[in-house]
């Protein structure tokens, strides 16, 4: 059986009890996060072999984010746990519309020292995929585990999926950041960016344009999600596929973006789509249940909480 495995950050998320201000906010509630994490649940949700590699703080916060990703049945062999570092923290606040304002915790996470020996006994084979993101790669260490684990997926004859997920509060450089985004964005098969990750990505206004340039570098596929207006799909072999979204009733956007890519994920999983084969499927369909999973999530509190599985994500819109 095929498997995604998912590669990154794994944090606490501190969310806000009610809305306003983050400086306001006198209580919190402890979820667990990362955005590779959360499409890795949500993909499993949906039926698939799902596998994550990370490292985490040898704490008690470490030890819940293990145990909610094995309660959720993903494989953690490969999330170590390290007594050097610390397992991230992330405090967010919610405005009235859902709208999240972050505070991050990381100087010292453990995801961002991983090395590439931790991962030496992965592998990966046809039909397999790898997903990751951009917020574990602000170090050379990250950088370097990364790319062996790209590496192996390529050789192993997966496809590589890459999620920019712009967080400017964790580089003080943003130009770094473009920098590091560009270069991975070239050694995936898809990616997935909302439309202002995609301006800021290639400086296009434009978001054809941008989806042009960035498809020029060697990506097949990109998935441009526009928040409450849906989402478009474009592959490098010009087709197009345009999804208008779903209207429900949002309460947090947390995780609405990982809920969308790991249904999406999911559905190129299921239909057996490997890198020689990604232009001879009709992706209609697939991107109006990614597009249901995201706005399915937006209906409760959290990430991980509030991913559906498919007899309920179905249902959005009808």
């Amino acid at each position: 059986m095929s498997k995604l495995v998912c590669m990154g950050e794994l944090l606490i998320d501190f969310q806000s009890k009610g809305s306003g201000a983050l400086k306001d906010t006198d209580e919190f509630v402890k979820k667990a996060g990362g955005a590779p994490a959360n499409v890795c649940v949500q993909a499993k949700r949906l039926d698939c072999d799902c596998m994550y590699l990370s490292q985490v703080g040898n704490d008690a916060f470490g030890e819940f984010l293990i145990d909610t990703l094995n309660g959720e049945g993903v494989d953690t062999r490969f999330v170590r746990k390290n007594d050097r570092y610390d397992t991230s923290l992330a405090f967010v606040s919610f405005g009235a519309g859902g709208e999240r304002q972050f505070a991050f915790y990381r100087k010292t996470a453990a995801d961002l020292y991983f090395t590439p020996e931790q991962f030496s006994e992965v592998v990966f084979d046809r039909g397999d995929m790898l997903e990751f993101g951009s917020v574990a790669l602000s170090t050379a260490e990250s950088r370097a585990a990364h790319d062996y684990v790209i590496d192996k997926a390529k050789r192993g004859g997966a496809l590589v999926c890459f999620d920019p997920n712009l967080r400017f509060n964790l580089w003080n450089d943003r130009d770094e950041l473009r920098q590091v985004v560009l270069d991975y964005a070239g050694k995936a098969d898809v990616i997935k960016a909302g439309d202002d990750e995609l301006a800021f990505i290639t400086g296009q206004s434009n978001a054809d344009s941008g989806a042009e340039t960035l498809l020029g570098m060697g990506a097949k596929m990109l998935a441009m999600t526009r928040g409450a207006h849906g989402a478009k799909l474009y592959l490098s072999d010009g087709k197009t596929y345009d999804c208008a979204g779903f209207k429900v009733k949002a309460v947090d956007t947390t995780g609405a973006g990982d809920s969308f890519f790991g249904g999406l994920i999911a559905e190129l999983m299921r239909l057996g789509v490997t890198a020689d084969n990604i232009y001879n499927f009709d992706y209609r369909d697939v991107l109006e249940f990614a597009c249901k999973c995201g706005s399915y999530t937006t209906t409760n509190y959290g990430a991980i909480a509030a991913m559906g599985l498919r007899q309920n994500i179905i249902k959005v819109g009808k």
